[in-house]
């Protein structure tokens, strides 16, 4: 693996909107078992590195994982266990976006539905974990690169959760991206844009 990727956390991949985090964004400690999958969250102890993936435990809390986020809602339903750092940003419902969505913002009157994290795979590609949260349910919604490509659909729950992870292709570097989910019908005041990533 690129050691640019492996040093993710010294700014190699950033969330790129330059928004404040929202007020109530605390640090958390994601748990995932030794399958990759999601367990629990905890408060984070003090001087937790986020973005870092670490083989910590065992049994339920083999990984733990370090995100800011609201509540453990936003931790990735999946993390590859290959992964040594990633990045994690709110799915904010709104409608329009530019391809790499430096406008929408993470502000106190923003409506999150989800989360995504982004995690380097190859030298080629990258991993994109979808969860959504709270959002239209029984919905098949729509993964997309934005002003790139289709990524895959995932379709909710009767609660109106969902969880996928989608390969993608590296941008070049320096390049800012972003991603659209947004249901494959009545679409209009139900897309959740995310924040934009950078390489």
């Amino acid at each position: 693996m690129n050691m640019i990727w492996k040093n993710l956390a010294l700014s190699t991949l950033v969330l790129a909107a330059g928004a404040p985090a929202h007020a109530k964004n605390q640090t958390l400690t994601c748990w995932y078992n030794d399958h990759a999958d999601f367990t629990s969250a905890d408060p984070a102890d003090a001087g937790a590195q986020i973005g870092a993936v670490a083989r910590v435990k065992s049994g339920d809390q083999t990984y733990s994982y370090i995100i800011s986020a609201r509540d453990g809602s936003a931790c990735p339903v999946q993390l590859p266990l290959s992964s040594l750092t990633a990045i994690t940003g709110p799915l904010i419902q709104q409608d329009e976006g530019s391809c790499s969505n430096e406008e929408v913002k993470d502000s106190d009157s923003a409506v999150v539905k989800g989360s995504i994290t982004v995690a380097r795979a190859t030298e080629e590609s990258s991993t994109a974990g979808i969860r959504l949260a709270g959002a239209k349910p029984n919905t098949r919604y729509k993964i997309s690169l934005k002003c790139g490509r289709s990524l895959g659909t995932l379709r909710t729950d009767d609660a109106g959760n969902a969880g996928r992870t989608v390969d993608f292709p590296n941008p070049p570097a320096g390049q800012a991206f972003s991603f659209e989910v947004a249901p494959e019908e009545a679409p209009e005041g139900n897309k959740l844009q995310s924040l934009s990533f950078k390489k």
